[in-house]
């Protein structure tokens, strides 16, 4: 598709994003977490998605795995459309159905508040979280060195963001809400579902490692 159809999309999906409360503990708070991440051929021609499950154990109950050829090639702003339905096969192939999902992607933060984690959100009706490690808004300084230590952007538009530290002396990470989920709500649940030796929650983490063992096996 265009530019101009996928922009038309995400404007209206948009106008789907709920964002609410969701507690980070106790009565109400998501009891099973995924994550999900991609890794590709040097050439970009080729992505393995996979998606895991984890407890709040931190222990791995399920894992999705769907390979084949991005959508389009890599543009700011319209990543979903890239990796969005590999994305979407991969959660399809989990055995365990998460009550959250974090993504490598930006959700409300977005020039037409639609990022990759709100249109996942929104088609799946999830509450979503993203959780890049690049930011979409101009950073002016880092949060606290401690884990935990954090500080909200806010866009233009009013969007809100957060640069965030899940782990200790290392780089911080980028949180914003994606769907079903506020700013308060995602910072909280981001540092629940962390255990502080990764940069990003435990499930993106596990994510990133397999997707990357998908593709070294199939060369």
């Amino acid at each position: 598709m265009t530019r101009e159809e996928a922009a038309a999309i995400q404007e209206q999906l948009a106008c789907r994003v709920v964002l609410r409360s969701l507690p980070a503990e106790g009565p109400g708070s998501p009891c099973f977490a995924a994550g999900v991440d991609l890794a590709y051929t040097k050439d970009g021609s080729r992505a393995w998605a996979v998606a895991v499950v984890m407890d709040r154990r931190f222990r791995l109950l399920a894992t999705g795995v769907a390979e084949g050829e991005p959508d389009l090639p890599y543009a700011p702003g319209y990543l979903a459309f890239r990796e969005g339905r590999l994305t979407l096969e991969a959660l399809a192939r989990l055995s365990v159905t998460p009550d959250l999902v974090f993504l490598d992607g930006h959700g409300v933060v977005h020039e037409r508040g639609l990022g990759l984690a709100s249109h996942v959100g929104v088609l799946l009706g999830l509450p979503t979280i993203g959780v890049p490690k690049t930011p979409f808004h101009a950073i002016d300084h880092d949060p606290g060195p401690k884990r935990g230590d954090h500080y909200v952007l806010a866009k233009e538009w009013g969007a809100q963001g957060a640069s965030v530290r899940l782990k200790g002396g290392v780089k911080p990470v980028y949180v914003s809400p994606g769907h079903l989920v506020d700013l308060p709500s995602a910072l909280a649940l981001a540092l629940v579902w962390s255990s502080g030796r990764h940069r990003v929650p435990e499930p993106l983490s596990v994510a990133h490692t397999l997707s990357r063992e998908a593709r070294n096996k199939s060369h």
